[in-house]
C-alpha cells in the first residue's frame, strides 16, 4: 500500500503527467464520496454535517479528485475525536471553488500546520501509525490540488482544524 501510495505521489508530481481531464458535476462527486463517509462516522459517534452548493462543476480528473476527497474525510475520521463533529462545505466565490473539510481536533502549532503537506510527517505523537496510514496522505492531497492548479493550506484555531482548496 505504501509503495502504491508512494508511486502515485511520483507520477502525481511529474511535470508532464497528463491526467483524463473533462468536465463534471464537483458537487455531485463530493457529496457522493462524502456521503460514504457518514455510516463510518455514525459509528464512530461523531456528527458529519454537508454543506455541499448544487450544480458546481468543474474540470478535471474526476477519479482523483474524488481520491482527494477521501484522503481529506479518512484523517478528519482519524483524528477527531469521539463526539466530534466533521463538516464538507463547497462554495462558489466569484470566479473560484472553494472545499474545505473541517474537523473537532487538539490544537496544531503553526510550525506543524506548514509541515503537515510534507511527505511521511505527523504532527505529533498522536498521529503514528497506531491510528492507520504512512503519513502520506496529504502530500497526495496537495500533489492532486496542485495537478488541477489549486492552492490547498490547513489552518487551526481552538479545536477546529480545517483544509481549505481553491480551485
Amino acid at each position: 500500500e505504501l509503495t502504491d501510495s508512494l508511486i502515485y505521489l511520483s507520477r502525481m508530481e511529474e511535470p508532464e503527467k497528463r491526467q483524463a481531464k473533462a468536465e463534471f458535476c464537483l458537487s455531485d462527486a463530493i457529496e457522493e464520496t462524502a456521503g460514504s463517509f457518514q455510516a463510518l462516522a455514525a459509528t464512530q459517534n461523531k456528527t458529519f454535517e454537508m454543506e455541499i452548493a448544487p450544480l458546481l462543476s468543474f474540470y478535471g480528473d474526476e477519479a482523483s479528485i474524488r481520491q482527494l476527497i477521501s484522503i481529506l474525510l479518512d484523517n478528519a475520521l482519524k483524528y477527531s475525536p469521539e463526539h466530534g463533529r466533521i463538516t464538507v462545505s463547497l462554495q462558489k466565490k466569484g470566479k473560484n471553488l472553494l472545499f474545505f473539510v473541517c474537523n473537532e481536533s487538539e490544537p496544531i502549532s503553526k510550525e506543524h500546520l506548514s509541515r503537515l503537506f510534507e511527505r511521511f510527517y505527523r504532527a505529533d505523537a498522536s498521529r503514528n501509525s497506531e491510528t492507520g496510514g504512512y503519513g502520506i496522505g496529504l502530500s497526495i492531497a496537495k500533489a492532486i490540488v496542485t495537478a488541477h492548479k489549486g492552492k490547498i493550506c490547513a489552518g487551526s484555531e481552538g479545536h477546529s482544524f480545517q483544509i481549505s482548496i481553491t480551485f
